[in-house]
């Protein structure tokens, strides 16, 4: 996020890709390396806490 997520807040992450469309794009959701969440273009995580720290990325299946 481009600002700090304070515990309890809700964050919201989207997965855009240049050539695609929020609506034909489904992509998987992956924090340090692990799938948490897959076929969606948003994931949102509420009330935010220390256990949820790490990095996150999308990648579509044939696009990265």
């Amino acid at each position: 996020p481009v600002h700090p997520v304070t515990e309890g807040d809700t964050l919201t992450l989207r997965c855009l890709h240049k050539h695609s469309t929020p609506l034909n794009l489904t992509a998987g959701f992956y924090k340090d390396e692990s799938l948490i969440q897959s076929q969606t273009t948003e994931m949102i995580i509420s009330n935010v806490s220390k256990s949820h720290e790490g990095f996150y990325y999308c990648k579509h299946p044939e696009r990265g």
